[in-house]
């Protein structure tokens, strides 16, 4: 039996706990389109998910994979905002001489990694970071403070390099820890996929109209939230089977 889905086994549990939180906060919605999701319907989903994790990760490792998980994506967030600051005031503030601003932008590491680290891509983003940190010199950082760039910015990207560095290789790490080896753990996996499939489908046509509401329903973007988009893997290969697709 080959696992259904294009994504990381753990990760694609932690999405689908979400969907069953988004289902909740909906749910009359969705019974009055499905009766057969009335009680115990997400209930029991939601203790389908809870026992695979019990049973091939342990609850402390569930546990700490997503205190991680929200470590990283509070930080990815904050350096998100920060670098985006530090690199318009870069841009304005050598406006007189742009040859050297863009040297400068070239220098702090954001030609080569902010085009895809400004489009959720965990490890551009670590990479711009540690890029940052880096080549920013006494002399480099006297001359971004002279030409206007806020110190306090800088000051947090210089912290955020190592601590959003380490707990992405706990998150990774933990995320590694895995029993799913087995073709009764692999059946468990695609009926968890599947009804969390389900789910979103509905959910996408409930709220075709609420864009906000749609997107809390394409499960790739709830799984690409916790920086993990790309990383397919199946349980029995390291190919994820052929004709599959990830919604």
């Amino acid at each position: 039996m080959k696992q259904k889905f294009n994504f990381k086994p753990l990760p694609m549990l932690v999405a689908a706990l979400t969907v069953a939180d988004h289902f909740e906060a909906e749910k009359q919605v969705f019974i009055d389109e499905k009766p057969s999701w009335g009680d115990p319907f997400i209930a029991t989903f939601r203790e389908a998910v809870s026992q695979v994790m019990n049973d091939y990760y342990g609850v402390n490792t569930k546990e700490e994979l997503q205190k991680q998980t929200s470590l990283v994506n509070e930080l990815a967030i904050r350096t998100h905002d920060d670098l985006a600051m530090v690199k318009t005031q870069i841009e304005r503030g050598f406006r007189a001489t742009p040859e050297r601003g863009e040297w400068v932008i070239a220098k702090l590491g954001f030609k080569e990694y902010w085009s895809k680290a400004s489009n959720s891509n965990q490890s551009m983003l670590i990479g711009l970071l540690l890029a940052f940190r880096n080549n920013l010199d006494q002399a480099l950082r006297n001359e971004l403070e002279q030409n206007e760039v806020n110190p306090v910015r800088i000051n947090n990207l210089l912290s955020y390099a190592d601590t959003l560095n380490k707990a992405n290789i706990t998150q990774e790490s933990l995320k590694g820890s895995t029993k799913l080896d087995t073709e009764k753990a692999v059946s468990a996996l695609n009926n968890i996929y599947d009804q969390a499939m389900d789910i979103c489908a509905i959910g996408q046509q409930l709220f075709k109209n609420d864009k906000l509401k749609k997107e809390l329903f394409v499960f790739s973007k709830l799984v690409k939230k916790q920086g993990t988009a790309g990383a397919a893997t199946s349980v029995e290969t390291e190919t994820p089977p052929e004709g599959t697709n990830a919604q």
